[in-house]
């Protein structure tokens, strides 16, 4: 409204300017009217720019908000357990994890994950800094994406959504810690299609593990998380999904590694081979999960040392009869070694004081196998 009204302070002055000029018919007075005239409409065209250099760094700012994601979750976890006989307690602020995203239009994106394990991370510390996600993605062709970076591997259920709000228990599921190495992440190229969004289908090439000479045969230990990775032979990983019914998530994987210790020698560590599948279903207030992954390694050392076959499983029922409060079990068996039938019980419940944020508590059994630790954790989760 500022313009309007010198618009018109304008034209005031202007027709004051002509009924002077006639009456007056005073040469100076005229040429200072002029002057202020001059001025006038000066003033006007630095305001009205003013205005036009407001509205378009507001409509910047509003479109970098939009460009710009930023997300992330942690957890605190208190362990009360009696490992083999010996009292164990440990309070723990286990991951704080930060979510960087910037769209650089409607079809190329970058995705990042950052990190804090345990607090601190230092020579004498137990914790780390990690990166586990850095890429970018690319819409390639209609219902088709590409990924390229440090990526999460396309396996299991807890591998790529890992908040602590979307699972029950402390601790993740321990076949999908042991088994399938949760969390596991690689440098490399992941082409992803989907299909009337009933059917995904991933296909990634990446860096492969590569597992130490002391253990050639710990594979959640051959995690090389994308620094400085060997790759003398990379692996290649698929996956299907499918969504198409209400409530229902079935999913098949595998993954070939050809050569585990990642060079041209000769080595005990050959070629290793995952498959594995699962399948969530949702049906009101119940929830039924279930997850196997086996590992086949080649070569003689490897059945010579009894680690040839490396497979586990788990079934977890969960009953949620409000939003604030959700109880489970879960059964989990795996085995790393042969004649090695390591199993757990777990059972507690989750707590929802807000959707983002959760209180947990679980109690957990296991044999002598699987290291005989029972007690009780507890815990704070929250995602945003």
């Amino acid at each position: 409204m500022k313009h309007i009204g010198n618009t018109l302070l304008l034209a005031a002055t202007l027709f004051s300017s002509a009924a002077i000029a006639e009456n007056a018919n005073d040469q100076a007075e005229i040429e200072a009217l002029r002057e202020r005239i001059d001025q006038l409409e000066q003033d006007l065209d630095a305001k009205l720019e003013a205005m036009a250099d407001s509205v378009e760094s507001q409509q910047t700012d509003e479109s970098m908000a939009n460009q710009v994601h930023l997300g992330g979750y942690g957890e605190l976890h208190y362990n009360h357990l009696d490992v083999d006989g010996v009292d164990d307690r440990e309070l723990d602020f286990h991951r704080f994890v930060i979510f960087f995203g910037y769209d650089f239009s409607d079809s190329i994106r970058f995705v990042s994950e950052l990190e804090v394990e345990h607090i601190i991370a230092s020579s004498s510390r137990r914790g780390a800094v990690e990166l586990e996600q850095a890429f970018i993605e690319f819409d390639v062709y209609e219902g088709t994406m590409a990924q390229v970076g440090a990526i999460l591997m396309p396996i299991g259920i807890i591998n790529e959504t890992h908040e602590p709000p979307t699972f029950y228990g402390v601790e993740r599921p321990i076949v999908e810690t042991t088994i399938i190495p949760t969390t596991w992440w690689s440098n490399g190229v992941n082409l992803i299609y989907r299909t009337n969004n009933a059917l995904r289908f991933d296909l990634m090439l990446s860096e492969g593990l590569k597992t130490g000479e002391s253990d050639p045969f710990n594979l959640k230990g051959g995690k090389q998380k994308g620094s400085f990775a060997d790759a003398f032979d990379f692996a290649v990983t698929g996956r299907a999904t499918y969504t198409g019914m209400a409530g229902l998530e079935v999913a098949a994987y595998a993954q070939y590694q050809p050569d585990l210790d990642q060079s041209a020698e000769d080595s005990y560590a050959e070629e290793a081979t995952l498959i594995g599948g699962h399948i969530i279903y949702q049906l009101g207030e119940f929830t039924a999960k279930g997850l196997y992954a086996r590992w086949d390694l080649g070569g003689d050392a490897a059945e010579a040392a009894g680690k040839d076959v490396q497979d586990g499983g788990y079934l977890e029922l969960a009953w949620r009869p409000m939003e604030a409060l959700g109880f489970f079990v879960r059964q989990s068996a795996w085995s790393q070694e042969a004649e090695v039938d390591a199993a757990q019980t777990d059972f507690g419940l989750n707590y929802y004081p807000h959707s983002d944020v959760v209180l947990k508590f679980d109690y957990q059994l296991q044999n002598d196998d699987a290291g005989n630790s029972d007690g009780f954790n507890l815990g704070l989760g929250y995602q945003f």
